[in-house]
């Protein structure tokens, strides 16, 4: 992935290299960082917050999951 991101990154870098010798360093920085962003937006990660998210539904689901097959044991012992 990191390899992705390096490659991309360097192609958007070469594409902007044409003009970034004729504009001032904060408009350089804004150009490397518009390709930065550009570059991890089609690498299609999600954010921290989303990965926080679908994390805490993921132990609410398996907590869940482990109250069911207790129960279900339960209920199978009972029939026996």
């Amino acid at each position: 992935m990191i390899d992705q991101f390096i490659k991309q990154f360097g192609a958007g870098v070469e594409q902007a290299a044409a003009t970034l010798g004729k504009l001032p360093a904060e408009e350089i920085q804004l150009q490397l960082q518009q390709v930065a962003k550009n570059t991890l937006t089609k690498m299609d990660l999600v954010t921290r917050e989303e990965f926080e998210v679908q994390a805490a539904m993921l132990a609410k689901y398996r907590e869940r999951l482990a109250q069911l097959e207790a129960r279900l044991a339960e209920l199978e012992a009972q029939q026996k």
